[in-house]
């Protein structure tokens, strides 16, 4: 602050002038009123100063980059102005007093009296414009003061709806952890612009609009013949006609059961998954769903339902759609589970994907649409005459080829979408039109017999590395990204770790020796089989006795390899020391892309998901229990948990079973599991 005439200076000098009109008010007689006068502007000037100093510091201490209205140009010229006055004050009577004071004392007032008071008059005038400046300098501070409580109001607005979004998102993945957007994404990929039309015109727009009264629609159809991308085209229909208004109130609500991930199996999850897509309208329903969340006890299905219903209610229709009910255990319960809903809610409109027929009857008036050969011939037909416009390899062949290859792949599809898209794939990796012909002579007639051509292309050096993806992402139960999957398929018996010259130089070569049985999703880098097809010839009877036998898959057989391989992951060097921090947790997740799989994968194969004749040999459950009375099983319950406490109390959250000793922690959670020459097997 620049400072030729501070405050402090200012207030210095009207206290010595001050005491000088105080001692020659004493002495000069008649003078009792112009003294008091000229005390009282001077103390108030004083006063006044010493006030906006103080708030000026106040404002400083507040914002060191606020304006200082003591540096300001006028204010510093009504300062030198009072200085000039209380100068001129103080010179005069010090003149007068020099003169004596004897004199002064009879005669009273001089004839300079009128220069005292015009002096005083001056005083008074910068009195009030040094107020107004106080004030206009409370009012900044005031102002500033305002806008940083609302500034600070509006943080904490935003810092509460920030973390009920968090929370709200934590309460989602607790209750469905399952990435269905990421499902219906990737199945409208598959969708080609112009085909479905059969069934949303069709089927679709009759139990849309429920003038007939129908409010259930079950799709039919056999593996690969494009129910999944059906589902996901008539739920952007729906979504597109809610947005649209033209059914205001109208909510769409989906569900993608996956014969690869077995939370998408469950009917809580499917339930949960539903609340959480309605939560975006309703955030009340997070609410209810924390205090289960905060208790760690996940609700029932039937308290699922009731929420459903009660939310539900509040919407004019609500859509539920549900695909390949057919690839979960709990088909059964789910379609009864949809129809006591519909039951009891008139709103409520449900459409389900099946390779099978409704096995449970209801009450509600159904709209069954079984797909035939002949319901998506025109849409095959469209999809292989893009295919040969796509891709490099067939775009250049001659009309009449592309015509020839059309006509065939139509014919001996069947309404087979997968089974077109296997032969595209084939012919597309062909080198020359020639190649092209002769592959069309040998093409398989089915899809195991395609499937049986795709892993006779695999080299001989590659089989062992395909062999054991596949088993991975049939059997694994969780979904795995590519760095995961990668990581498990190196993985040794006896391994403490995985250095750079354990690791695959080529982090996409499984991808590229599986190409046509497997899917990589960019999105979210889970790798995934093509197809539940896939699976289904893998673990049939007949790929046992054809050219394919060696990539045959039995399911306790991978069930005890991967086992195996995830309790050899989880005693790595590197959990031998539970993490001290949720960031550290956090970064331990980042830097081993496995862990978070195994540690759920092993939980389940060793648990109550274990295929049925799965028994653990002697030797399997000691290393289960040494595994269990190391720090590496506290590490193990962190990852399953996500709380990174450092403290052995989080165990009891996940029940009695993990507070008792080492030995009978091991045989609590695994008592549904028999023992190899154990009397009960």
């Amino acid at each position: 602050m620049a400072d030729p005439l501070s405050i402090i200076a200012f207030v210095v000098q009207a206290i010595d002038v001050a005491t000088e009109v105080y001692r020659y008010g004493k002495e000069v007689k008649d003078a009792h009123n112009e003294i008091r006068e000229l005390f009282g502007e001077l103390f108030a000037l004083k006063a006044i100063l010493e006030q906006i100093e103080k708030n000026q510091q106040g404002a400083l201490g507040y914002d060191p980059h606020a304006p200082q209205s003591m540096s300001s140009k006028p204010f510093q010229d009504a300062m030198r102005e009072a200085s000039t006055v209380l100068k001129e004050i103080l010179d005069d009577l010090e003149s007068r007093q020099a003169k004596g004071t004897s004199v002064w004392r009879h005669l009273g007032w001089p004839e300079r009296k009128a220069q005292l008071k015009e002096n005083i008059a001056r005083l008074e005038r910068l009195k009030t414009y040094f107020i107004l400046v106080m004030m206009n300098d409370k009012s900044l501070v005031d102002r500033k003061i305002t806008s940083s409580i609302d500034l600070l109001t509006d943080m904490g607005k935003e810092i509460k709806l920030n973390n009920q979004r968090e929370l709200q998102q934590k309460v989602n993945d607790w209750i469905c952890p399952v990435d269905v957007e990421s499902t219906h994404r990737r199945a409208l990929s598959l969708h080609q612009s112009g085909t479905g039309l059969w069934f949303i015109n069709g089927p679709f727009r009759q139990w849309f609009s429920g003038e007939d009264g129908s409010r259930l629609l079950y799709l039919q159809g056999r593996s690969g013949s494009g129910k999944t991308v059906l589902c996901a085209t008539a739920i952007e229909e729906a979504q597109m006609v809610a947005k649209n208004m033209q059914q205001p109130g109208a909510h769409v609500v989906y569900f993608y059961c996956s014969f690869q991930h077995s939370a998408s199996q469950s009917l809580a999850n499917l339930l949960g998954a539903m609340l959480a897509q309605l939560s975006h309208s309703f955030p009340e329903i997070s609410g209810e769903l924390n205090t289960y969340f905060q208790r760690k006890s996940p609700p029932t299905p039937d308290n699922l339902i009731q929420l459903l219903l009660k939310y539900g209610s509040r919407v004019l229709k609500l859509y539920i759609f549900v695909d390949a009910i057919n690839e979960t255990d709990e088909t059964d319960n789910i379609l009864k589970s949809l129809m006591a809903i519909m039951e009891r809610a008139h709103n409520v409109y449900v459409m389900a994907t099946s390779t099978s027929p409704p096995s449970t009857p209801g009450k509600i008036q159904l709209v069954k649409e079984t797909m035939k050969p002949s319901s998506n011939r025109d849409d095959i037909r469209a999809f292989v005459n893009l295919q040969l416009e796509l891709q490099p390899a067939l775009r250049r062949l001659p009309s009449q080829t592309k015509a020839h290859i059309s006509e065939l792949l139509t014919s001996k599809s069947d309404g087979m979408f997968r089974y077109v898209r296997c032969q595209i794939d084939l012919l597309g990796a062909q080198k020359t039109g020639r190649g092209v012909l002769r592959a069309l002579v040998v093409m398989p007639e089915d899809l195991n017999g395609t499937y049986e051509v795709i892993l006779g292309r695999i080299s001989s050096h590659d089989r062992d590395l395909a062999r054991e993806a596949l088993t991975w992402l049939t059997y694994s139960r969780q979904a795995l990204t590519l760095p995961a999957l990668n990581e498990a398929l190196v993985l040794e018996k006896g391994d403490k770790y995985l250095d750079d010259d354990c690791r695959l130089i080529n982090p996409d070569v499984i991808l590229e020796i599986c190409q046509g049985l497997v899917v990589f999703d960019d999105a979210n880098s889970i790798v995934t089989l093509a197809h539940s097809s896939v699976k289904a010839f893998l673990t049939s009877d007949a790929i046992q006795h054809g050219p394919a036998a060696f990539f045959a898959l039995k399911e306790i057989e991978a069930t005890r390899h991967i086992f195996h391989k995830c309790l050899t992951y989880l005693m790595f060097d590197a959990f031998q020391v539970p993490c001290g921090s949720q960031r550290q947790l956090e970064e331990r997740i980042d830097q081993f892309p496995l862990y978070a799989s195994a540690a759920e994968a092993w939980g389940l194969l060793c648990g109550t998901e274990a295929p049925t004749g799965f028994k653990l040999s002697s030797s399997e459950l000691d290393e289960i229990i040494v595994f269990m009375s190391g720090s590496n099983f506290r590490s193990w319950i962190q990852i399953l948990l996500r709380e990174a406490t450092g403290k052995p109390t989080g165990l009891s959250k996940l029940g009695p079973a993990w507070t008792l000793p080492a030995d009978e922690m091991a045989l609590q959670p695994l008592q549904s599991q028999p023992i190899e020459g154990n009397s009960q097997s």
